[in-house]
């Protein structure tokens, strides 16, 4: 899913949210890294510059701000009759659901409606498989006012000294909006987001403010350590596109964010109203969900 991270929660957001990082090959922004051939020569040239920046370019953690997706195994728990435990959380999923799409990071078209700009990960990879770099899972959300969502694959939007240069067009309202990423290489969180619309730049804000806007929008979650929850759909990509599916996530991400940290996705069909532990997140809890109400309670 979803994609959080602080992924955007860290990210969520994670919104990673995430290790987003960036390989290129033959210039073509889509590619999974370099390749090359063994040949017989009587000696090697040294690297040129451009070999050299390619090799950086691949050290880009430029989303690591968001995080990197865990998902724990589930282990299904038996309540005794009589022996339920008061839960130290119960959420409403309803009440929160898909929150994330919408942070405090917006910007307004000429015909007066909001856009919430967020940052998530697909579940799977731009053919549909499972096998791909992290980088090619992470998505822009552009959520109007009006439920609408546009989804911008980030690494063709990047823009990074003469290897990177990419742009998405959304039309929204009638308007043209162009969508980039300036990436800064010593300080990848803070990489700036830019959309550039009929007036003007419409929006100028950090990936960091993206992660932190993503990872607000969760529910406070004090376990073992500190959480942002959140539920929203799973996103998948393919060949045909990248949209929502039915199946719903819930997210916890650590907070407030640390720079690469793991979040955690849990399929909310796994977590029974008889109750599921999770032992590799926090072995002191339980889940249980019934009725559309999310409690976590100490076992």
């Amino acid at each position: 899913m979803i994609n959080f991270t602080k992924v955007a929660t860290a990210g969520l957001l994670s919104f990673n949210f995430i290790s987003c990082v960036f390989a290129v090959e033959s210039g073509v922004l889509n590619s999974a890294g370099l390749g090359a051939e063994t040949v017989g020569l009587p000696e090697v040239p040294a690297p040129s510059s451009e070999a050299a920046a390619q090799s950086e370019a691949r050290d880009l953690g430029l989303f690591r701000y968001f995080g990197y997706g865990e998902t724990p195994r589930p282990e299904m728990l038996v309540i005794r009759k009589g022996a339920r435990t008061a839960a130290v959380v119960s959420v409403k999923l309803e009440s929160i659901k898909n929150a994330y799409l919408k942070p405090a990071i917006i910007f307004t078209t000429g015909a007066g409606t909001k856009v919430y700009v967020s940052g998530t990960k697909a579940s799977n990879c731009p053919d549909g498989g499972s096998s791909c770099a992290e980088k090619d899972k992470f998505f822009l959300v552009l959520t109007t006012g009006k439920n609408e969502s546009f989804f911008v694959r980030a690494v063709d939007i990047l823009n990074w000294g003469i290897l990177y240069s990419g742009s998405k067009t959304v039309t929204i309202d009638g308007e043209k909006y162009v969508v980039k990423i300036y990436a800064n290489a010593s300080t990848p969180e803070n990489s700036r987001l830019e959309v550039k619309g009929p007036r003007g730049v419409a929006l100028n804000s950090s990936l960091k403010q993206v992660g932190d806007g993503v990872a607000a929008m969760g529910v406070d979650v004090k376990l073992g350590k500190v959480y942002k929850l959140a539920y929203g759909n799973e996103i998948v990509q393919g060949p045909q596109g990248v949209n929502f599916t039915q199946k719903m996530l819930v997210l916890m991400i650590p907070f407030p964010v640390v720079d690469a940290a793991s979040y955690f996705i849990f399929n909310a069909s796994d977590i029974k109203p008889s109750g599921t532990a999770f032992p590799s997140f926090e072995k002191d809890y339980g889940f249980r969900l019934e009725g559309g109400t999310l409690d976590i309670y100490r076992l």
